[in-house]
């Protein structure tokens, strides 16, 4: 990628804070795919597709455990034995609408919304490892409201 380009897309601020410096994805990827779509690239839409393959994998999580259970007669057992919480529980938790994110002091950041905070225990009982994984191959950080 070109110097020009670089500071373009990446770099924030009038600092020039680059909130992608520890960030480890395919940035020539991502940036394929963007293009393809049209999407205009700034760091903030860099981040909103980062953010999008994490709401996916976390989706994707999610109804693996919905469809092996579903059909049980004791899955609520079986999901607080196995998982930590209920069926039910499971099933409320909305990554696409509930996760948010943006980038503050040159840091990007995600959060729940306001309407979610009350499922943030649930979210770390569930995904505590996925959050984890993310977080260290982004940098970024999770802020707890």
């Amino acid at each position: 990628m070109n110097e020009g380009l670089y500071e373009a897309v990446f770099c924030y601020g009038e600092k020039k804070v680059d909130p992608f410096m520890y960030c480890q994805v395919d940035f020539d990827r991502i940036i394929g795919d963007m293009k393809l779509v049209g999407y205009e690239l700034t760091p903030l839409n860099i981040v909103h597709q980062i953010m999008l393959e994490q709401l996916d994998h976390l989706l994707k999580t999610k109804a693996q455990i919905i469809e092996a259970t579903m059909d049980m007669e004791n899955r609520d057992e079986y999901c607080r034995a196995k998982y930590g919480l209920s069926f039910k529980d499971i099933d409320a938790l909305d990554p696409r609408h509930d996760i948010e994110w943006d980038i503050k002091s040159g840091q990007v950041i995600f959060f729940l919304s306001p309407e979610a905070m009350y499922k943030e225990e649930a979210y770390f009982t569930l995904f505590k490892k996925a959050f984890e994984v993310f977080t260290a191959k982004t940098g970024f950080t999770y802020m707890s409201q």
